[in-house]
């Protein structure tokens, strides 16, 4: 840490009555101090340079003798920091009383989604309490206003912080945090060790208020598990809940339209993270390499392995299917390397709606396939018993169009009114023709060619090269990604993976960046981190870097 004045808060108000009305660059006097408050300490990291630039950012310690939380609260820093975060956001929330110019009086952090994630806002240091959040330093015009910055610093941040103090008796609504946090992990290994992909609790509320809202819906039908899908279960925290289990294998999730066929994907995709207390998803739980995949017409591809789905020998023209780049794929091709891309990333769980694929790469029926004799695409349906059975990765199908994946299924699903049903009756359906899938190659990242900069704006990723080319990335497609914070933080991995890797196999890479983010935290990426980063797995990262202009792969030899 800088070395720093320290200041306490009656000498703070004469500091900021002198620079009252000059310049508002003369803030950065702020620096070089520490803040004194009552029995905890605060100070900046960065400071804006004009009130209309992003605010500036301000970290708090708190020492244990403040928040007095017990030692094995503190063991468990996820849920823990989750839920001082959100208190954090609803005290900042309180006190931000817009005033003056641009961002003045602002006191805020990102508004957490309902997945228990770690954030850069709240972190735990040893027994400390470290808490980071945005201060819009106010002015009228570009003049510094020192009263109301005093009225900021030395009461509406103490406000903002007074749960501190009282975090030794929320101790039950922490522990229940914990709980469903160890629960979730709990499951997950109980999935692997009994031969299961996802695990939807009995009264689970799936459905969202709306489509930009995180709430459950109100007066929704809470899920109920199909008997022979039915298990019970005793978790750590004492409880024993019931639900659905779907099994290894080949799912297919069929029903009709507005019956929750994609609203149980999406949920299973989210499942990926442990949810709040509240949120009605505590007890769904998917394997954390769940990947959802669909089509992307037009997405950059960069050397991906496609053999498996294409036959070049049928192609019109020459294309190199075993190193397949693209900066304008078709949807077959994209969603042909969107599947290999996940294999290799180590998917354990693949999830695929048909109203979000290329049929064409799904199945074809046996009409077409007489008509179209030279026909290069080897469509999903014909090879995706093999993919399990080499891979070890497992398929979930929202399918309601067609029967081709019934004759295939280890487990139908029908999905009526919200609620589950297992179609256990054998269905007589002549079965595909099947090939064998090939297990695409490991591939080397090189490099992010001409890469000038990168960064995060809401869900996308923007890119700028040196030819003045500037790129963005979507991320709203990844059903992984549930926070704005996430994608901030893939920028920083990014821009650290670009300065300080090439020549290097992906897999080896996911695993550098795991352990640095262990050692290190968020610190690893940015010196001074910001408040909204939020943790992101490395795979995620990856999944950027092989949709970004000029990201150069190879073949592993």
């Amino acid at each position: 840490m800088v070395s720093r004045d320290k200041i306490n808060v009656g000498d703070l108000r004469v500091l900021l009555d002198k620079l009252d009305g000059r310049g508002y660059k003369r803030y950065r006097v702020l620096y070089d101090y520490v803040i004194l408050y009552d029995g905890y300490q605060g100070y900046f990291t960065k400071i804006q340079a004009d009130p209309y630039a992003p605010p500036s950012v301000f970290e708090v310690k708190i020492p244990h003798s403040i928040h007095r939380l017990r030692r094995d609260l503190l063991d468990n820093v996820v849920p823990l920091t989750d839920y001082i975060y959100r208190l954090l956001y609803r005290g900042l929330r309180r006190y931000c009383v817009k005033c003056g110019s641009g961002h003045s009086c602002y006191l805020g952090v990102p508004r957490p989604s309902p997945a228990m994630l770690l954030r850069s806002g709240v972190e735990i240091h040893g027994s400390t309490l470290i808490t980071r959040f945005y201060v819009g330093l106010p002015a009228r015009g570009r003049r510094i206003l020192g009263d109301r910055a005093y009225e900021v610093l030395a009461h509406n941040i103490p406000r903002a912080l007074s749960f501190i103090r009282r975090l030794c008796d929320m101790v039950e609504e922490i522990e229940e945090y914990v709980n469903v946090y160890n629960d979730h992990f709990f499951l997950v290994e109980w999935l692997r060790e009994n031969d299961g992909v996802a695990f939807i609790g009995d009264d689970s509320v799936l459905p969202r208020e709306t489509s930009i809202s995180d709430k459950p819906l109100r007066g929704a039908k809470p899920f109920k598990s199909p008997e022979k899908l039915r298990r019970v279960i005793k978790l750590p925290s004492g409880k024993t809940i019931s639900g659905m289990v779907i099994p290894r294998g080949l799912t297919i999730i069929t029903g009709g339209g507005y019956h929750g066929k994609s609203t149980l994907l999406d949920t299973l995709a989210e499942a990926i993270y442990p949810h709040i207390p509240g949120d009605g998803r505590e007890y769904v739980v998917s394997l954390p390499r769940t990947f959802y995949v669909e089509a992307e017409d037009r997405r950059i591809i960069s050397c991906v392995d496609i053999s498996s789905f294409i036959d070049s020998t049928r192609l019109p023209v020459k294309i190199n299917v075993d190193c397949f780049t693209s900066l304008d794929a078709s949807g077959s091709t994209s969603m042909a390397a969107s599947i290999n891309e996940v294999i290799e990333l180590g998917a354990e769980l693949l999830l695929i709606d048909e109203d979000t694929s290329a049929t064409n790469l799904l199945y074809k029926d046996n009409v077409m396939e007489k008509i179209l004799r030279y026909e290069p695409i080897k469509s999903l349906d014909k090879q995706a018993k093999s993919l399990i059975e080499k891979t070890g990765a497992n398929l979930v199908i929202v399918s309601s169009a067609s029967s081709t994946y019934l004759g295939l299924a280890d487990t139908i699903i029908v999905m009526e009114n919200y609620i589950p049903r297992l179609l256990d009756k054998p269905l007589k359906i002549t079965r595909s023709t099947t090939i064998d899938y090939v297990v695409p190659r490991k591939r080397i990242f090189r490099c992010v060619k001409d890469l000038q900069r990168i960064k995060a704006r809401g869900y996308k990723i923007i890119a700028k090269y040196r030819d003045g080319i500037v790129y963005e990335v979507d991320l709203r497609r990844n059903k992984r990604i549930v926070e704005k914070g996430q994608v901030k933080m893939i920028a920083k991995i990014i821009e650290f993976i670009t300065k300080n890797y090439n020549d290097i196999l992906v897999e080896k890479l996911i695993i550098e960046i795991n352990n640095l983010f262990k050692e290190r935290g968020f610190r690893a990426f940015v010196k001074n981190p910001p408040p909204d980063l939020t943790w992101v797995d490395p795979v995620d990262a990856i999944w950027v870097l092989n949709r970004l202009y000029n990201s150069i792969f190879q073949i592993s030899r």
